[in-house]
């Protein structure tokens, strides 16, 4: 690398991207605390944490063309002043929609038009070693404010509040407008007439509903709804694709190339960056609610508990640049995408009602050493497999993949944990009163159990020692261990896919 390397671009994009992520990650330690001084629910803050990657994802598609309509340089400093102002309504919030408005919507819209272009102005900037140099740390720093995020909410929530954090961020901002002029703008090449809005449309509603069906998917008396809503969701993000087909044929400009996905290191790569997003959202999600709701521990301590994670996969990110001058890439993100399954393995085992902290950290360490090692390959695996031109399109799925995988770990891991509530209390009612409950009597009052279970002190459940201690203590630990199964599943299919990203892969190294 050349000792001028020029800094103000990798730090720019890099804070505007740090924000955006911890930003999904940072309230998940505070999510009673919320619940509390918001007045609303559990399922309401689940679902503001959902919609806020899904406002992005639905976007991004749209963020990144606009770089093409308006100009690199200026959709980026668009979006941070929009994110800017979602993050004062934020920090001022005195309710569940005030905070859905400046959090979820206005930051969601901001981030979209952020993102895109920190990849572009990447692309756009450096070039050869000092590129992929760039692209590792912009990776790297995605994977620091994931993991720092719930440590930060934890702090914050605890000795201060989790208003402070959204302060925070609109200091971020501020810098980053202070530090614009060292940005190099890149003038538009197509115009207002030629935007696809037909495939925005599409693609969002699309999006839409995949997410609002998982949410759905928290109340069990709306599950034909929630199916229905998933399935509609698929249907359009097929007729998307085939539209994007048909704008490429008759040389119309498509709101993204969907003739990339014909290389495997793409498609394949694509897929893992999904699981392994996915994966992660999901782990950061259920853990805090279990510390807090099981264990009574506080949201400093439950940032805590995040803090191998984040340790790890700080240390393994930034390993995995000089590995993969050693290793081929493609190799890196197999091995990766397989240790952060052992870690899933390994904690599923460990919750009851007696669980510390430092009994997830075997499991976490690893989770993050694997997923750390995975992602900066992962990423120049993605983009290196798309031409220049097409760099914008390649970043702008790469993020999609990303927010997606983030929305639905969130939302399909809480649903998953909700359901394995339902599905093991039962049968822990009738081992601890054997021959005296029957399946009429499960199924006659299992809901009204399960509304007592999520309204109890469970740290006087546990004192007590008697066989409500047993029955909450089976239901518990049951119910996580097939949360964190699904963990593994999702990252056992990533390392499949990672094995179909094939030699191309090489072409990152």
């Amino acid at each position: 690398m050349r000792r001028n390397f020029i800094w103000w671009t990798l730090l720019i994009v890099s804070l505007a991207s740090f924000i955006v992520i911890v930003d999904a990650f940072f309230l998940t330690v505070a999510i009673t605390t919320l619940v509390r001084e918001l007045h609303t629910t559990v399922q309401a803050i689940q679902a503001i944490l959902a919609m806020y990657s899904l406002v992005i994802a639905c976007l991004l598609l749209l963020g990144a063309k606009l770089q093409d309509i308006v100009g690199r340089k200026r959709i980026f400093l668009y979006g941070a002043l929009i994110y800017g102002v979602g993050t004062v309504i934020a920090t001022v919030s005195l309710n569940a929609p005030m905070l859905f408005i400046g959090w979820s919507l206005l930051e969601g819209i901001g981030a979209a038009l952020m993102l895109p272009a920190t990849a572009a102005l990447i692309s756009s900037t450096y070039d050869g070693d000092e590129r992929a140099f760039a692209f590792g740390i912009w990776a790297a720093i995605g994977g620091l404010a994931a993991a720092i995020g719930p440590i930060l909410g934890g702090v914050l929530t605890t000795f201060w509040s989790w208003r402070v954090g959204f302060g925070l961020e609109a200091v971020i901002v501020v810098l980053i407008f202070a530090l614009s002029g060292r940005l190099a703008e890149t003038p538009p090449t197509i115009g207002w007439r030629d935007l696809d809005t037909v495939g925005v449309a599409v693609s969002a509603a699309g999006l839409l509903l995949l997410i609002v069906g998982a949410l759905t998917l928290n109340d069990l008396s709306a599950w034909n709804l929630a199916v229905a809503l998933i399935g509609t969701g698929a249907a359009l993000l097929i007729v998307f694709a085939l539209w994007q087909r048909r704008r490429i044929r008759h040389d119309q400009a498509p709101l993204t190339d969907v003739t990339l996905f014909r290389a495997p290191a793409y498609s394949a790569g694509n897929v893992v960056n999904l699981v392994l997003r996915l994966s992660l959202a999901g782990i950061v999600f259920i853990l805090p609610i279990f510390f807090q709701a099981v264990t009574g521990i506080s949201s400093f301590m439950t940032g805590v508990a995040f803090i191998p994670l984040m340790v790890a996969l700080f240390v393994a990110s930034a390993a995995s640049g000089p590995l993969s001058a050693r290793l081929s890439p493609r190799v890196l993100v197999s091995v990766g995408t397989l240790v952060a399954l052992t870690g899933s393995l390994l904690l599923r085992g460990v919750f009851t009602l007696n669980t510390q902290i430092v009994d997830i950290f075997p499991g976490t360490i690893l989770i993050g050493a694997g997923i750390g090692l995975a992602l900066g390959p992962l990423i120049n695996i993605i983009l290196s497999s798309a031409p220049e031109e097409e760099q914008a399109d390649a970043s702008g799925v790469v993020n999609v993949s990303t927010n997606v995988g983030e929305a639905f770990g969130t939302a399909i891991i809480g649903v998953l944990l909700l359901v394995s509530v339902f599905a093991a209390l039962g049968p822990a009612v009738q081992k601890a009163y054997p021959n005296q409950v029957t399946a009429q009597d499960v199924k006659a009052n299992l809901p009204q159990w399960v509304n007592t279970l999520k309204t109890t002190n469970l740290q006087v459940v546990k004192a007590e020692q008697n066989t409500t201690t047993a029955i909450v203590s089976d239901t518990i630990s049951a119910a996580m261990q097939h949360a964190i199964d699904g963990v593994s599943l999702f990252l056992f299919g990533g390392f499949v896919a990672s094995l179909f990203i094939g030699r191309q892969g090489r072409a990152s190294a």
